[in-house]
């Protein structure tokens, strides 16, 4: 079944763009064109590192499990979200919604509520993005909008309807309840701004 949005990508290319990033965060150089062995033995200790070190599955499962939802698939996209639990320890919640380019650091990511995030962000181990519950007499599924290049750090918490700008840096253990301005770096319990930086694009932040 074909999608809706035809300038969006296919699933092949999420899922090669999705390899791409954790290639680029593998920090391995290019495998030797030559000799031979050499440069088989190089792919295959990256392919290595990529796939069983690095939390690379999740998100290829996060893809997919947005593909089969949007075709309707029954069962299949609940078990995508067991495999990433199972495995990783990350849940991505039913109204999340992800850009290109999104690095998990490692596991143990809990993602809910309806959550934008943007492109090219970094997630630290023991993150939680979602809910505050803030809301007079209702329950409030409404959780952050993030923005482009944002780091996030071990243990931190980004919780309720708030906006967390482009390049922004969250401390470890901070947790974020009000807007963060675009360029800062924010710390602490409530997170308060100490410092700001202007911001970059993503071909500098890459190093391109």
């Amino acid at each position: 079944m074909p999608d809706d949005n035809t300038n969006a990508p296919g699933l092949w290319e999420e899922l090669q763009a999705a390899y791409d990033t954790y290639e680029f965060y593998s920090f391995q150089e290019d495998p030797p064109d030559e000799p031979f062995i050499e440069h088989w033995q190089a792919k295959g200790e990256r392919s290595a590192l990529i796939w069983l070190g690095m939390p690379l599955l999740p998100i290829l499962l996060f893809r997919l499990r947005e593909r089969l939802l949007r075709w309707n698939v029954p069962v299949l996209p609940y078990l995508c979200d067991r495999l990433s639990t199972a495995f990783w320890q990350v849940s991505f919640g039913r109204y999340v919604e992800i850009g290109p380019g999104l690095f998990i650091a490692h596991g143990e990511v809990v993602i809910d509520g309806k959550v934008q995030i943007g492109s090219d962000c970094v997630l630290s181990p023991w993150v939680t993005i979602g809910l505050s519950g803030r809301r007079r007499n209702i329950f409030d599924v409404r959780g952050p909008t993030i923005g482009d290049r944002v780091f996030i750090g071990t243990g931190a918490k980004v919780l309720g309807p708030i906006t967390i700008g482009d390049d922004v840096r969250i401390g470890a253990n901070s947790v974020v309840i009000d807007d963060v301005p675009t360029g800062a770096t924010v710390v602490g319990t409530p997170a308060r701004v100490v410092h700001e930086t202007p911001p970059v694009s993503g071909a500098e932040w890459r190093g391109l």
